[in-house]
């Protein structure tokens, strides 16, 4: 996966400081992910040259921060039910997510997405092909 990142060279201007894979990809047995970026903060820092996203992989974003990942789901997988401090934005971008949700079950295809909001919840690739998402997850606890 390509990842471009945009910002400011040492002299003010406008470059390209990163354009290859992400520098973490972590493999699961339910899935695989790989991190574009993370904020620390809102509003972020717009100036800063430094990869945020080359740490060590975790699930949630930093006290006041962001994280943006693409997650990959074989046929099968399944994340058991679980909460977070988060606001997340979920996009499915191919396949399809099955978002299980107090005994419920509500399937996404390509274009479908679900706005977590910290509620209890799980997924689970029903389909035949991998599951492709997006998601974007934000630090509600406050710090």
């Amino acid at each position: 996966m390509r990842r471009v990142v945009t910002g400011w060279d040492e002299d003010g201007r406008a470059a390209i400081l990163f354009d290859g894979e992400p520098p973490v990809q972590p493999e699961f047995p339910y899935a695989s992910a790989s991190e574009l970026w993370i904020s620390h903060s809102s509003p972020p820092d717009l100036r800063g040259r430094a990869d945020t996203a080359a740490r060590e992989w975790e699930l949630l974003p930093p006290p006041g921060g962001t994280v943006c990942r693409i997650a990959t789901y074989p046929p099968g997988a399944e994340v058991e039910e679980h909460s977070t401090e988060t606001l997340d934005y979920i996009i499915v971008i191919a396949g399809q997510l099955t978002l299980l949700y107090g005994g419920e079950e509500i399937t996404l295809a390509p274009g479908e997405s679900v706005v977590q909001q910290g509620t209890p919840h799980g997924w689970a690739n029903r389909g035949e092909e991998p599951c492709v998402i997006a998601a974007i997850l934000i630090d509600a606890a406050g710090g």
